[in-house]
């Protein structure tokens, strides 16, 4: 700990200064896209789940390789240890090799490839979830751009009435700045997200939003009936869990059967003792089978079945309840796109509107004047974040999307 201390202490360091002055870069979607998919933490997890299931299935056929052991001892007496010669030393080169039963064999190959599925299919909702998590930082971003040209105009406009009235000129920057303040805050607070996201916080990263998805399922609505387009990924995921519970009750029930073990024994392929060398030879070579059968007369298989059936049973009642609240969810976020397109349009005709309004000479209208303008558009970016939300989802079950953006 002395010794790492100081490496420690110089890394913090190190980090301080550069924080304290981070060059900035800027970042498009595609670049960004290529980033999470590179750095994100989450999606190295699953990635490297992955990996480790499919390694573990690999490893079903590679136990079928026999095993190579070599052992090497002496034994003596102390009195006798100066008179110890090679021949004294025993040396013997044996291996293992195991015959799996037929019904071992192919549950353990089943589990295997049912955990790789499994692994792959949450690889791919963890990419999703990551991807759409980012796509919202972006549209935070041209948010925060916007709000900024909004408060650079509202500075204008409150340098104009200090000049008439200095007291309401005041007032209207204090509230000014109380926004940039907030504003500059929550920027702060994206930097930290986009750093964690992207597992990269050497930069002050700037979005640009060119060339960023524009979702317009409130125009195109998303068919929700349609199980080749929607929703195939979650399915796919009920299915395996309902697959993986069919074979854990199979699993159960196994244990009712028979159990046949073939052993098959020989000597070591080569073996030294007492200076005498002696070599595998097919004739010391022993086969045994071993039939053992088990009555569940105490009922613990029974009991284990029966508990795992009730426990299944709650996990599909979950699943479905499940499934049933994300139907929910994107039939009642169908109905409701359609009419935050609409509020946002009026918003802007309304807007638009009062931007042409010819400016009023009364302070107070122009001040009044200034307070609608800035309410109709905060409403307005509300909408917009609640429109998003209902876009992210249809996106997250769109598997024609999602196989557009995967390379």
């Amino acid at each position: 700990m002395a010794q790492k201390l100081p490496e420690v202490h110089a890394r913090w360091q190190a980090d301080v200064a550069r924080q304290a002055a981070l060059p900035e870069r800027n970042l498009d979607w595609q670049q960004a896209v290529s980033l999470l998919r590179a750095n994100n933490s989450k999606l190295r997890a699953a990635r490297v789940n992955l990996t480790n299931s499919q390694e573990l299935a690999r490893q079903v056929f590679r136990d079928l390789i026999p095993t190579i052991n070599l052992r090497s001892g002496v034994t003596q007496s102390p009195k006798n240890l100066p008179a110890t010669s090679l021949d004294d030393v025993t040396f013997n080169i044996d291996s293992f090799f195991n015959v799996p039963g037929v019904v071992n064999f192919d549950a353990r190959l089943f589990a295997g490839r049912l955990a790789v599925l499994r692994a792959r299919a949450a690889c791919q909702l963890a990419e999703r979830e990551q991807s759409i998590e980012l796509y919202k930082l972006f549209l935070q971003a041209r948010e925060n751009d916007e709000i900024a040209a909004e408060l650079e105009s509202e500075r204008l406009l409150a340098r104009a009435v200090r000049q008439a009235d200095n007291l309401s000129g005041q007032i209207l920057l204090k509230e000014i700045r109380s926004e940039e303040l907030s504003l500059e805050k929550a920027r702060q607070e994206m930097q930290t997200q986009i750093g964690e996201i992207l597992m990269d916080g050497q930069y002050g990263w700037i979005l640009r939003t060119n060339g960023l998805p524009d979702f317009r399922y409130d125009v195109q609505p998303l068919p929700l009936a349609d199980t080749n387009r929607v929703a195939r990924l979650q399915t796919r995921l009920v299915a395996l869990e309902l697959v993986g519970a069919w074979a854990q009750i199979r699993g159960i029930k196994l244990q009712y059967w028979p159990e046949l073990t073939i052993f098959v024994s020989g000597p070591s392929v080569y073996e030294h003792v007492n200076a005498v060398n002696h070599f595998w030879s097919t004739a010391d070579v022993q086969a045994s089978a071993d039939f053992f059968w088990s009555l569940d007369t105490r009922g613990y298989v029974s009991q284990q079945l029966r508990q795992t059936k009730r426990e299944q049973d709650l996990e599909k009642a979950r699943l479905e309840l499940d499934s049933e609240e994300l139907a929910a969810r994107l039939l009642a976020a169908q109905r409701l796109a359609g009419s935050l397109r609409q509020e946002i349009q009026e918003l802007d005709r309304l807007i638009s509107i009062l931007d042409q309004v010819p400016p009023d000479l009364d302070l107070n209208s122009i001040v009044q004047a200034a307070d609608s303008n800035r309410s109709l558009r905060l409403h307005r970016f509300k909408l917009q974040r609640d429109l998003a939300e209902v876009n992210t989802l249809f996106w997250f079950v769109d598997e024609q999307k999602w196989a557009a953006l995967t390379p």
